[in-house]
């Protein structure tokens, strides 16, 4: 059983660098609401060099 991992690359600079690539809220996309009634927001990576915003495939 071989399991391939997908890095997450920056469609704009290329950039690989899992320590330069985070994981921030879109707060323009609220996905539900928890019990105590704050929203859970869809997830977006930011790239450290360039600072380009895109969605993780």
């Amino acid at each position: 059983m071989t399991e391939s991992w997908k890095r997450v690359k920056c469609p704009q600079c290329g950039n690989e660098n899992p320590r330069k690539l985070h994981e921030e809220a879109d707060r323009n996309s609220v996905l539900y609401y928890s019990m105590q009634g704050t929203p859970v927001y869809k997830r977006k990576m930011k790239c450290g060099d360039c600072g380009n915003l895109f969605k993780k495939n």
